[in-house]
């Protein structure tokens, strides 16, 4: 265990038992509600382009509007004409005042949920709590109520552990060039000190206001000699907290545009590599590791967690089709099979605008809620 309380080796008791918990994926992006048909047949989208351009996560909405051939780019002009992303903001203040965050944790402790980690803020830039840390970009870029104050009281009566996740290395708010490759995505967010000092505040005030028992960091964190210092502060707010392994970012000479076709070939190849060993390089700071829609786990002993959605997506898509959702019985064999091996699921929930459960997720949640895990 290195001096910032990372790679634990013995876990807290509560994540010892925490086998099952809920993700929640709820924000602007749950205004137009919607991906393409998901990607279900090896080879249909051969390149990140293509993958991208029919991008089946609904929450990468504003991103995949970007393609103007492609279907989502095609759905929001036919539904929403020349309006841009940020539009929604006002339909989902108006629409989410609505949530009944204690009927969500009813329903998720009846199904045998041992944490819950919610969304506090997604690429979109849009944070879903009455932050006092303003965007410079954009400002008023949020709720106006604190959902997640509110979410973290109702899990916590429950018996529940409470978790944030957060983009820290994408927010579209501050720089946003279409995202269609491994080196736009990975190389080509804001590293400015203005957006580390805003990834760094807002860190923080998460962790003074809510004292999460997870850490949920999404895709990377902007390169910051701060950050182990980040861990320290959590650690001594949380002493039993947990953080997960998505706190990784490049050298600031890789991020020059003429270097991005030699990146990205370098990460096909990364990535070809690591699937035929179902194998990945473990990261400077985690305290478990997470897979996502895949359950192939080799990096014993570490900790590590499962996530995915209940379909094809995380946000919710009015698109999915019955046949795309994963059923109670498959979710308890993928707790079962991970048990054993230090392993957890972290299953997605994404409600509707108005905070609304849609039908085939409900089902899901009451089925497991028929037996014990």
């Amino acid at each position: 265990m290195s001096e910032v309380n990372i790679h634990r080796h013995q876990a807290p008791a509560w994540f010892e038992a925490a086998d099952f918990g809920i993700f929640i994926h709820w924000g602007l992006y749950s205004v137009p509600a919607f991906a393409p048909k998901p990607v279900t047949g090896p080879g249909k989208h051969p390149t990140l382009y293509e993958q991208f351009k029919h991008q089946p996560y609904a929450e990468w909405y504003g991103n995949a509007m970007l393609f103007p051939t492609g279907p989502t780019g095609q759905y929001h002009r036919e539904h929403y004409g020349n309006a841009p992303y940020a539009a929604f903001a006002d339909t989902f203040r108006e629409k989410a005042r609505n949530v009944d965050v204690e009927a969500w944790a009813d329903a998720f402790a009846a199904a045998h949920a041992k944490y819950v980690v919610v969304v506090t803020k997604h690429h979109d830039g849009f944070v879903m709590y009455d932050t006092q840390v303003e965007n410079p970009c954009r400002p008023g870029y949020h709720l106006d109520f604190d959902f997640v104050g509110q979410l973290a009281k109702a899990v916590r009566a429950r018996g529940m552990r409470f978790g944030v996740y957060y983009s820290s290395l994408l927010d579209w708010t501050f720089k946003h060039e279409r995202i269609q490759s491994a080196a736009t995505m990975l190389l080509g967010s804001d590293h400015s000190k203005q957006y580390r000092d805003y990834v760094w505040a807002q860190w923080h005030e998460l962790i003074d206001r809510y004292h999460p028992d997870i850490l949920w960091s999404d895709i990377g964190y902007p390169e910051d000699p701060r950050l182990p210092q980040l861990f320290r502060d959590y650690y001594a707010a949380v002493p039993e907290g947990m953080v997960d392994d998505r706190w990784s970012d490049y050298p600031g000479w890789m991020r020059h545009k003429a270097l991005y076709p030699l990146f990205n070939a370098g990460g096909a190849f990364v990535n070809w590599r690591q699937e035929k060993n179902n194998k990945t390089a473990a990261p400077q700071y985690y305290d478990y590791r997470t897979l996502e829609y895949h359950t192939v786990w080799t990096g014993a002993p570490d900790y590590y967690e499962i996530t995915r959605g209940m379909d094809y997506s995380f946000g919710y898509n009015r698109a999915a089709r019955p046949s795309d959702f994963i059923t109670a019985k498959q979710v308890r064999q993928m707790i079962a099979n991970a048990r054993p091996q230090r392993g957890r699921l972290l299953l997605n929930v994404g409600p509707k605008a108005d905070g609304s459960l849609p039908a085939p997720q409900t089902k899901v949640l009451a089925d497991l809620a028929s037996k014990a895990l």
